[in-house]
């Protein structure tokens, strides 16, 4: 049995208005590719930059609650950071790398009552991806880890 609206025509989704639909959906996600490009770019430095600050701070907590010093050591040549004792390595997602860092030897210890061997407040770790857009992981000598975007 038909049913009818009260204008008298039938109800339901012609195949031509589906076409229709369909089709502003895919110049939409034509038009919106780029952007979720960029922002795939954008949320894997910024997640690479929180997982190298995580590591510093689990450094030092375990520093902290061990009374033995631990330390990160960095190799910008293959953008991997390394937790010691006990951590294996960790490479940074692709796309990022650790440019550079400040600290003597790439290697930044921390001690048991909290402090770092960093000798200045400005003492980082420099990534950046190949975008352009950098962030800086720092950590003063008091064993402060914060995070910051761009490098000035």
């Amino acid at each position: 049995m038909r049913s009818f609206r009260k204008s008298g025509s039938v109800g339901g989704v012609t195949l031509i208005e589906l076409a229709v639909v369909m089709a502003i959906v895919g110049i939409m996600a034509l038009f919106m590719a780029p952007a979720i490009g960029e922002w795939m770019d954008n949320f894997r430095i910024r997640q690479a930059a929180r997982d190298i600050a995580s590591t510093l701070q689990q450094a030092k907590m375990q520093t902290i609650s061990t009374r033995t010093a631990h330390s990160v050591t960095f190799t910008p040549a293959t953008s991997t950071y390394q937790l010691t004792p006990g951590g294996s390595a960790t490479q940074v997602p692709k796309g990022v790398a650790i440019a550079n860092t400040d600290f003597a030897g790439d290697v930044i210890q921390f001690n048991p009552n909290g402090t770092s061997s960093s000798t200045s407040v400005n003492d980082s770790i420099y990534i950046n991806n190949t975008k352009g857009k950098q962030y800086r992981i720092r950590v003063s000598p008091s064993g402060n880890i914060s995070m910051q975007e761009g490098w000035t």
